[in-house]
């Protein structure tokens, strides 16, 4: 299992607010059945690696539907084989080591 972060930031248009173009993504993301967490700044996505890279290039391409003619798409792929690894897997791995710290 796959754990990827992607952020779509489309560029040139006329508004700093970004938002309907992230929420258009998000679209198909949801269409996909993937599980994601929405963040202040990307979006995170587990699951199987395949499927993800079919979603990211809809998502990445959701911002030329709309007409936009440059987008910056950032990718972070964690690629873990040996055993099932997820965000929030990752953050609860984090979170006991604070706790024997304390």
């Amino acid at each position: 299992m796959a754990v990827v972060e992607i952020s779509v930031v489309p560029l040139m248009v006329q508004s700093t607010s970004l938002s309907s173009f992230v929420a258009n993504a998000l679209k198909v993301l949801q269409r996909s059945g993937l599980h994601y967490e929405l963040t202040g700044m990307g979006t995170i996505i587990s699951g199987d690696l395949d499927e993800i890279w079919r979603v990211l290039r809809e998502m990445h391409e959701s911002c030329f539907v709309e007409g936009v003619t440059r987008v910056l798409t950032n990718i972070r792929v964690d690629d873990r084989r040996d055993r099932v690894s997820t965000s929030e897997l990752k953050v609860q791995s984090v979170m006991k080591r604070l706790e024997r710290e304390v």
